[in-house]
Formats: C-alpha cells, sequence, structure tokens
C-alpha cells in the first residue's frame, strides 16, 4: 500500500502547476495590455503577429511582455506590462490601430485598461 501512495504522491507532484508569475508587491502579474491571437482553424494572422512582436520590441512605453500559449495553431495571449507613470490607455490605442477591422486571415483582439476592447470583424 505504502508503494501504491508514493507513486499517487510522484503522479501528483507531476501534474502540479507553478503558482503564477508575481510581481514586486507579492500580487499576480498584471497585463494593462491584452492582445489575443486567434484561429479559425488555419493558425493565427503571422504577419500580424510580427508586427506586432517588432514594435513591442522598441516600445519605450513597455515594461514587460509576456507571450501565453493557449491553442494548437499558434494562438497566444500577448500581456503588456506598462513601465511605472507611463500611460496604459495610450499603449492600448497604438497597438488597436495595428488591428485591421476586418480580416480573412484569423481574429485577433484586444483588451485594455478600463473596459477598452476590440475585436476584428471575421468573415460572415
Amino acid at each position: 500500500m505504502t508503494r501504491l501512495a508514493a507513486l499517487l504522491a510522484l503522479a501528483l507532484a507531476a501534474c502540479a502547476t507553478t503558482a503564477p508569475e508575481t510581481e514586486a508587491g507579492g500580487g499576480a502579474a498584471r497585463c494593462d495590455v491584452t492582445i489575443k491571437f486567434a484561429s479559425y482553424g488555419a493558425g493565427i494572422d503571422r504577419d500580424l503577429s510580427d508586427k506586432v512582436a517588432a514594435t513591442v520590441k522598441t516600445d519605450r512605453d513597455v515594461a514587460r511582455a509576456e507571450r501565453k500559449p493557449w491553442g494548437k495553431e499558434g494562438e497566444y495571449d500577448l500581456c503588456l506590462t506598462a513601465k511605472p507613470g507611463r500611460d496604459a490607455k495610450a499603449i492600448y490605442e497604438r497597438y488597436r490601430a495595428m488591428l485591421p477591422p476586418r480580416t480573412l486571415k484569423a481574429p485577433t483582439s484586444i483588451e485594455g485598461p478600463d473596459g477598452m476592447r476590440f475585436e476584428t470583424i471575421g468573415p460572415m
């Protein structure tokens, strides 16, 4: 019986998830702006993803950018955290302007402070 208990404990330990990344204040990591790259069944809009990634690399208002994969076709959320004192709404507007109003490639959405949200319109 102790062997079974040891195997069960080992299996549970292997399934355990790590705690979410935290900020210095001890709270969960925050995303001031989240860009969601989704798919209609044929992958994300790679061109848009690459364009956003290149912009993030040179964005002086972004303190941290974290890619959070969630799908089987390359889908992911891009979590942007503003530098202290920087305007998260301005960051939202900058990246919102990069998203096309309509797309046949893949759906993309963005969420920002105070409930700001935009989604590309897909094929109808």
